[in-house]
């Protein structure tokens, strides 16, 4: 999107343009009629038509470069939200049809007056290269394969496969380790959109220093090769170079395609719906589909580890659902009887708070 300096300036530049020629349009009519204000000489009525056409100029450019200015955002974002192989194809196509158009037109300028020949090579004109543009853009995959480009282009072929809505998946959502059980579920009906950017940045994860970061990199690897085989998966080489980030280019490619989002990263599906981007957080659907605990409820869990405050104990409940246990630090490894004293919500799921019985 320009900003608001940004389309000022076109604006300004556009008027500046229309002022200038419609000045240098004065002018000559000024010196091809010295006689329209008999009271004035030659150089005097030059000078008038030459202001009045700097006056007409600036009220048009004005006026045009608004009209050009909506006119310019109307195409960016159509062009936002279609594919880069159509774009292509159609601006293609639609110089081809632009150059057929001209030599069709040709016999009829040549052939019949002014005044019939320009609307009617206008008209053809028009019909060949807005004709060629729809066409190149509707065989857009046949005509890159033709050049040798289609391998580079496959996102059309992505969302055009399936039945249901295309997923597109982020890197929170693969090392989560909940993804393959979704799709197993049947929750991903639609073709599943990995993009190349992604998947770099899950190689890197398992490449990490961090021990920790390094599991959890190499499980999504594993989960990715694993959900190959288990749905029509497919890994895009789309570029958004309009986004500097991951996630701001996951949200433009998502609104791109169109595509549902799937990630656990509740920022990030903050920023996506904003945007109208539909998202599927996987630790909203765990939570809508866990059963309910309430305060008052018994539970047994096995403690794993000592707590950040002193005297507690960590623990997990069997979907995941972390634990803390008032004065069970020192029961790391037992299974304790313990009643739910308050549950809280927070941006990575569900926390539990309990005491021993």
């Amino acid at each position: 999107m320009q900003t608001r300096a940004g389309t000022k300036t076109s604006v300004e530049v556009i008027r500046l343009i229309v002022v200038l020629g419609a000045t240098g349009l004065g002018y000559t009519i000024g010196r091809a009629n010295p006689s329209w204000f008999p009271a004035w000489d030659s150089g005097t009525t030059v000078l008038v038509c030459a202001i009045l056409g700097a006056a007409v100029g600036y009220l048009v450019g004005g006026v045009l470069g608004r009209f050009l200015r909506a006119w310019f955002g109307v195409v960016e974002r159509s062009v936002d939200r279609a594919p880069a192989s159509e774009v292509v194809s159609g601006v293609l196509g639609g110089l081809v049809g632009l150059a057929g158009g001209v030599l069709v037109a040709m016999p009829f300028i040549l052939i019949l007056p002014a005044s019939w020949a320009v609307p009617v090579s206008a008209v053809l004109i028009y019909t060949a290269a807005a004709l060629s543009f729809r066409l190149a853009r509707v065989k857009s995959r046949d005509i890159l394969a033709l050049a040798g480009l289609g391998q580079r282009f496959t996102t059309t072929d992505v969302i055009g496969t399936g039945t249901g809505q295309a997923c597109l998946l982020d890197s929170s959502a693969i090392v989560d380790g909940r993804l393959l059980a979704l799709s197993r579920s049947g929750f991903l009906a639609g073709p599943v959109v990995l993009p190349r950017f992604v998947l770099e940045e899950i190689q890197s994860i398992a490449d990490a220093s961090d021990a920790g970061r390094r599991r959890r990199g190499r499980r999504g690897l594993e989960i990715l090769d694993a959900l190959r085989g288990e749905t029509s998966l497919a890994v895009i080489d789309d570029e958004v170079p309009e986004a500097h980030n991951v996630d701001a280019k996951l949200v433009h490619l998502a609104r791109r395609l169109p595509a549902a989002l799937i990630t656990t990263d509740f920022n990030l599906q903050k920023v996506a719906e904003l945007q109208g981007v539909w998202v599927m957080n996987v630790n909203r659907l765990a939570e809508a589909l866990r059963p309910p605990v309430a305060a008052g409820d018994e539970l047994q869990v096995k403690i794993e580890a000592e707590g950040t405050e002193e005297g507690q104990g960590v623990g997990y409940t069997e979907d995941g659902t972390m634990v803390v246990v008032s004065n069970a630090a020192g029961r790391v490894g037992e299974v304790v009887e313990a009643i739910v004293s308050s549950a809280h919500q927070t941006s990575k799921g569900r926390m539990l708070f309990a005491r021993q019985r």
